[in-house]
């Protein structure tokens, strides 16, 4: 049975196969694991972390009416992709304060430890290795940070008067997904940074790899998927797909699925 790749977030997980028929960094990520892993995307278009919770069993736990993705197969990895709906301003229906979206940050990666810890993925051929995840006690977790926000585009998008995401919350938010990730043992992907969250807002180099100011265009899913991939070679090498040995015979790296077509004529 082919490992899993299980992806957790909000809309801009579950518009990771492109918008209007555009590149996303999860049909990326399923392209590359093709015949090696299936990546199951479990996105939620407008949920924050608090109403993430609820969904926690059914998603990760095999319960009936979420598709019970860790039974599927042994876990390679998961992601979890929470903040650009929490960090909307006070009074917004979505606004969860900052402390609380820590909290259930923690909620989440236990959580996930819980049910699927024992599910991971590991071959013999780095079952030895410190770094790979072989040796990994626990399934890797992947926290992104919410993304960047461009103030007017956003504000043109939504119709709003008033502004309602600000860049620097979001940062804010950012910071604390590093904070839980460092005290948790959690891997993390700056999504604000790898975008230009943090340049100059006069140059606001970030607007273009955002296609409304909030969620991502295609170069925003370009670097997204290019960040990931990087943060697996850098943190869990084993977890790549296997190029040498024919992609099957290899001595790390997750397999092609079944025998090489070669070997059966």
């Amino acid at each position: 049975m082919r490992p899993s790749i299980i992806l957790f977030g909000d809309s801009i997980t579950q518009q990771g196969f492109g918008w209007d028929g555009g590149t996303g960094w999860v049909s990326l990520l399923s392209h590359t694991y093709s015949r090696r892993a299936d990546v199951f995307s479990r996105g939620f278009s407008g949920y924050n972390t608090r109403m993430a919770i609820d969904l926690l069993p059914r998603v990760f736990g095999g319960g009936g009416g979420g598709g019970g993705s860790a039974k599927l197969g042994e876990t390679l990895f998961c992601t979890v992709f929470f903040g650009a709906n929490d960090a909307a301003l006070p009074g917004e229906r979505q606004h969860v304060p900052l402390d609380e979206y820590g909290e259930n940050l923690v909620k989440i990666v236990t959580s996930i430890r819980e049910q699927i810890g024992a599910d991971i993925f590991s071959t013999e051929q780095n079952s030895n290795n410190d770094e790979s995840c072989g040796a990994t006690k626990q399934v890797p977790i992947i926290l992104f940070t919410p993304p960047p926000v461009d103030e007017e585009m956003w504000r043109r998008e939504s119709d709003s008067s008033v502004p309602n995401r600000l860049n620097e919350v979001a940062k804010q938010y950012g910071e604390k997904v590093k904070s839980v990730a460092n005290e948790y043992n959690c891997s993390v992907l700056d999504v604000f940074e790898l975008l230009g969250g943090n340049d100059e807002p006069a140059k606001n180099t970030y607007g273009r790899h955002l296609r409304d100011g909030l969620h991502l265009s295609e170069s925003g899913n370009t670097l997204v998927y290019e960040g990931l991939m990087a943060l697996l070679q850098n943190d869990f090498p084993g977890l790549l797909p296997m190029y040498d040995g024919d992609g099957k015979y290899g001595t790390v790296g997750v397999p092609l699925e079944e025998k090489l077509w070669k070997e059966l004529c």
